[in-house]
């Protein structure tokens, strides 16, 4: 389907890729964007977090080459991070044309001509052991991380942002009464097994 969206306009529909059509590709090329707005100090922004370092980008649109299992995601990962670090930019856009750029239809892309995003940070990790069982239990049964923990200044905004918010909490609860476990909201680096 996508092939002929493509083919009619010249370029992807982002609903279409988001009902599957979107192929298996290697998560770590993958550009990620904040859908909804933030408070960026005295500013709106949205965010995005990209790769790279070339080891990340020579990933871009590449397949998946594990075995298709239900963990094929992780398997990669864990793979890559085995042998690799890696360089990821976080880039905001602020909001200049709120006609343009609203805050409450977290559906509109902003448009780059308005605000080109711009590197505010990097994120930078060194080859590691990705994933482990134990450490896995400990951050999923014990810790909870919400959009709503950070500073004021870069506080969530929209109601999709607000309705969002008691969604966490109640999911907190839950999770907190079926595992059995208290849950903590980490305010410092912590020692995961």
């Amino acid at each position: 389907m996508q092939e002929i969206i493509v083919a009619t306009t010249g370029g992807p529909n982002a609903t279409v890729a988001t009902m599957g059509g979107q192929p298996e590709t290697n998560i770590l090329g993958e550009t990620f964007y904040s859908q909804v707005p933030v408070r960026f100090g005295d500013h709106v922004a949205k965010l995005c977090v990209t790769p790279v370092a070339p080891e990340l980008t020579a990933l871009t649109d590449k397949p998946l080459t594990e075995n298709g299992g239900p963990n094929a995601i992780r398997e990669a990962v864990v793979e890559f991070f085995r042998a690799n670090g890696g360089l990821w930019e976080v880039r905001a856009q602020l909001c200049t044309d709120l006609d343009d750029m609203p805050v409450e239809n977290a559906a509109t892309v902003w448009p780059e001509s308005k605000s080109l995003y711009q590197t505010v940070a990097r994120i930078r990790v060194k080859p590691q052991i990705a994933w482990s069982e134990a450490r896995s239990s400990a951050v999923d049964d014990g810790l909870s991380f919400s959009p709503w923990h950070g500073l004021a200044a870069h506080r969530p905004l929209g109601g999709i942002m607000r309705s969002r918010k008691q969604a966490y909490e109640m999911g907190k609860r839950f999770r907190a009464e079926r595992n059995g476990h208290a849950i903590a909201e980490p305010r410092e680096a912590i020692n995961l097994p």
